[in-house]
């Protein structure tokens, strides 16, 4: 029997509420598309080398894998849960109002920390809610999601076009305005309760014997990793390219609104038709083909033209890890199952991909490095591929069983 937590109310309409969660993800990812990819530029422009970038680049997904156990037990004692949210979202203003006046290693490697412990709910709290918002609609959580590329594509190409004329650290003042924005948004959204949990990897026993869910977690890492050097090495290379700000943050806003047309109309349908483990191994596969044009045509044009591909490889697996949560949680544990898939996987596999890459860009060069990364997503992709087609051929197997019933 599912627990009656997994569905705590939020504070509006059902209705209402998935149009606040809209704004919410909006304000939230116009917010981010200020700094995200500009930040690692401003570490690069005050003397930091690749291997200090891939630490700092790092931090955030690694504490990931240890954030929502802590937020929980300070929520819980200072009695923050409902409004978790809210507190974390404007507290994260001021590590961003600190960076820009920083230029050594440790300084900034402090901040990141304390902007990476308060980013690290956000996702978790927000994809959550949204979830129990939509209740047995959860396959439209991609169109949710989409307000958030929504807003972060035009945010991040006039960021992009604007640090060309002024400091590069104005970008900062931008998250500032629009989270503080967002902060007061959020204050009509009730933090799931269930979304962080205190003894999160508990979980980790609950589906250690499920191997639907075994293989599904090894996908979603190697996807993760890949997420890793795409996401937070794209900027980097592009200016190792020679390319200026202005074609950077185009290429963040092409990715973005790709992101978002396919959210609103291909992702809901492939979805529903696929599920999420196909999805993954279709994401895996397009990864193979993004990256392969980061290693064998080293133009700026050409990596920029690739972030058209953004949807069908970070936002297909997003989709798809959530679907794959949603349908095949414990009882019990819906809340539980996101937070290992957003959290612990997607937190590992970014430390993991940040922290590697780093150290490897400069020492075996930028291309051979993504052919390398090309080659795992094209053997990721047949691989489990191939798991879960036998798994299909089981008639004993739940995915098959999932199969039929869908059918």
């Amino acid at each position: 029997m599912v627990a009656a937590q997994t569905t705590a109310p939020l504070t509006a309409t059902p209705r209402g509420a998935v149009t606040r969660l809209k704004w919410l993800y909006l304000i939230n990812y116009a917010a981010y598309g200020c700094t995200s990819i500009y930040r690692n530029l401003y570490f690069r422009r005050v003397g930091l080398d690749n291997s200090e970038l891939g630490l700092l680049i790092a931090v955030q997904p690694l504490l990931m894998l240890v954030a929502g156990p802590l937020w929980s037990m300070l929520a819980d004692r200072l009695n923050l849960r409902s409004r978790l949210l809210t507190v974390v979202m404007a507290l994260s203003v001021i590590p961003i109002i600190a960076t820009p006046f920083c230029t050594r290693f440790w300084p900034l490697l402090g901040w990141s920390v304390l902007y990476a412990l308060l980013q690290a709910p956000m996702q978790p709290l927000m994809d959550s809610s949204a979830v129990v918002a939509l209740g047995a609609n959860r396959h439209q959580y991609s169109v949710i999601r989409a307000y958030g590329s929504l807003g972060y594509a035009p945010m991040v190409y006039l960021t992009g076009v604007a640090v060309q004329h002024i400091d590069l650290r104005w970008s900062f003042a931008g998250y500032v305005v629009l989270m503080l924005i967002a902060a007061f948004v959020s204050l009509g959204v009730r933090s799931d309760e269930c979304a962080l949990q205190s003894r999160a990897l508990d979980g980790l026993e609950a589906v250690r014997k499920d191997r639907a869910w075994r293989v599904m977690m090894g996908a979603f890492f190697i996807n993760t990793v890949l997420q890793a050097v795409a996401f937070g090495y794209s900027s980097l290379y592009l200016d190792t390219l020679g390319a200026s700000e202005g074609l950077i943050g185009l290429s963040g806003a092409i990715g973005s609104l790709s992101q978002t047309l396919l959210m609103f109309t291909l992702l809901p349908w492939l979805v529903r038709h696929w599920g999420g483990e196909r999805l993954l191994v279709f994401s895996l596969a397009m990864f193979c083909v993004r990256l392969s044009v980061w290693a064998f045509a080293p133009y700026p044009w050409a990596v920029a033209a690739s972030e058209v591909m953004m949807g069908l490889t970070t936002g297909a697996a997003l989709v798809g890890s959530v679907d794959f949560a949603a349908r095949r949680a414990p009882p019990g544990m819906a809340a539980t199952a996101q937070a290992l898939m957003s959290c612990f996987v997607n937190g590992l596999g970014r430390t993991l991909g940040s922290a590697a890459t780093g150290r490897l860009y400069d020492g075996i060069g930028p291309q051979p490095l993504f052919a390398a990364y090309a080659g795992i997503a094209a053997a990721g992709a047949l691989g489990f591929a191939a798991i879960w087609r036998r798994q299909l051929r089981s008639p004993d197997s739940a995915s098959a069983r999932e199969s039929q019933a869908a059918s």
